[in-house]
C-alpha cells in the first residue's frame, strides 16, 4: 500500500535503533498509524527536527500491517504552544494514542483535534477548549454524554437545573446528593458543553469534573502522562509562590 501527502499530525515519537524514529501518527483519512523514518536523527537528514510532536504535516508512506515506512513529508506547520496550551495539547495526543485503534480513521475527530491546536495557538484557554475535543472523542468512540436530555426519562435539560451523571447510567435529573461515583452538574453547563460556548467560570470547572468522569472508565486505571506532568507543574508553581510570599518577593 502506499500513501501521498495525506494531511496527519504527529502524536509522538522516540529514538529507533542508531539514527531513525518511530513516530505516531494521526491522519485525517488513515487514522492512527505507527510510521518508522529511516534515518530521520542523521545530522544531514531532511527529516531533522520535522517530526516534532504536535505538528501538522503531510506525510507519505508504503508498506502493510502494524508499521509503515516513511517516504516523504511536506508543509510542517508548528504550532506556538508553551505551558498550558502546549500540555493541553500532549494531553489530547495522548487521549488519542490510548483510545483509539490504528488504521481506524475519523475525519470529524482529527478536524476537532487541529480546531482545538489552532484554538491553543490563538490563545484559548486549554481549559476550556479541552472540553470541546472530550466531547467530540467520547462521541467517536460510541460513548458520548446526552447534554440536552436525562437519559432516564428524556426530559430536556434547562438552564438552572441541576443534573447528575454516572458513567454507567448516564445523565439524571439530580434530587438530592450524588451519589456513588456521581459527578453534579448544572444545566448551563451541559447547555454550554452542547452548544460550544460557556458562560461562567463555574460551568468550564463543571464541564471539566464532567468529561474526566466519562472518560476515566475508559483508561483502564492507568493514569496519563500528560496529566501527572501538569499536577507536577502546579504544584511547583504553588511552592515556588509559597516560597515567595515567605521571602516577601514580588509575584
Amino acid at each position: 500500500m502506499r500513501v501521498e501527502l495525506a494531511p496527519a499530525l504527529i502524536l509522538h515519537r522516540r529514538a529507533w535503533r542508531d539514527t531513525s524514529v518511530l513516530v505516531e501518527a494521526f491522519a485525517r483519512e488513515h487514522g492512527r498509524i505507527g510510521l518508522l523514518a529511516k534515518g530521520a536523527r542523521r545530522p544531514k537528514s531532511r527529516w531533522q527536527g520535522v517530526l516534532e510532536p504536535l505538528t501538522g504535516l503531510a506525510l507519505s508512506w508504503t508498506g502493510r500491517g502494524e508499521l509503515h515506512t516513511l517516504t516523504d513529508v511536506d508543509a510542517p506547520r508548528r504550532y506556538r504552544l508553551s505551558g498550558h496550551a502546549l500540555m493541553g495539547g500532549f494531553y489530547a495526543s495522548e487521549l488519542i494514542m490510548r483510545l483509539l485503534a490504528r488504521d481506524d480513521p475519523h475525519p470529524p475527530l482529527y478536524d476537532s483535534l487541529i480546531a482545538l491546536l489552532d484554538g491553543l495557538d490563538a490563545g484559548a484557554p486549554a481549559i476550556v477548549a479541552l472540553r470541546f475535543f472530550e466531547r467530540d472523542l467520547l462521541d467517536v468512540l460510541g460513548y458520548g454524554i446526552s447534554l440536552e436530555a436525562t437519559s432516564d426519562d428524556d426530559t430536556a435539560v434547562v438552564a438552572g437545573g441541576r443534573y447528575l451523571y454516572h458513567p454507567d447510567t448516564g445523565l439524571r435529573q439530580a434530587r438530592g446528593a450524588p451519589g456513588p461515583g456521581e459527578v453534579q452538574i448544572a444545566g448551563d453547563a451541559l447547555r454550554g458543553l452542547a452548544a460550544g460556548r460557556f458562560d461562567s467560570r463555574a460551568d468550564v470547572r463543571a464541564a471539566r469534573d464532567l468529561m474526566q468522569a466519562a472518560i476515566a472508565p475508559h483508561l483502564g486505571g492507568r493514569p496519563l502522562k500528560s496529566v501527572a506532568t501538569l499536577q507536577a507543574m502546579q504544584q511547583f508553581a504553588a511552592g515556588t509562590d509559597t516560597q515567595r510570599t515567605a521571602r516577601g518577593d514580588p509575584t
